[in-house]
């Protein structure tokens, strides 16, 4: 698992993303946290229309996708020897952070509060 202070610059995801365009993953794959504890599953991929970047990987822990929370792309990784993706943040973090409910259809709202989020956790992470 990589090391949290390895992530740096997750400045590069924009702050306002321009139109969103939603990837659901047919066959989801488990999300483990830094801390070895299960944070759910990869529901869908929030990618930026305009430039096809990946934004967030939307994780859901219900069956259906009715409420997601997103991880900021930089900060997770697929690992196909364990076909799970492996996240750079604990449970607690990944639970306090934004929420999603695709009844809402507040997608981009979503991705932005995810970006402020884990913005501020990685800056603080880095401080000596």
């Amino acid at each position: 698992m990589q090391n949290r202070s390895s992530v740096k610059g997750l400045s590069h995801v924009s702050a306002e993303p321009s139109a969103i365009f939603l990837a659901h993953i047919e066959s989801p794959s488990p999300v483990w946290g830094y801390d070895g504890e299960r944070l759910g599953h990869g529901r869908a991929l929030a990618l930026d229309r305009t430039s096809g970047q990946p934004l967030c990987l939307l994780v859901g822990r219900g069956r259906a996708l009715r409420s997601l929370r997103p991880v900021p792309w930089p900060a997770v990784r697929y690992d196909s020897r364990l076909q799970a993706w492996l996240a750079d943040v604990t449970a607690p973090l990944f639970m306090q952070g934004p929420g999603w409910s695709s009844a809402a259809g507040r997608i981009r709202a979503c991705v932005r509060r995810a970006h402020l989020y884990y913005d501020v956790y990685f800056e603080m992470a880095e401080e000596p």
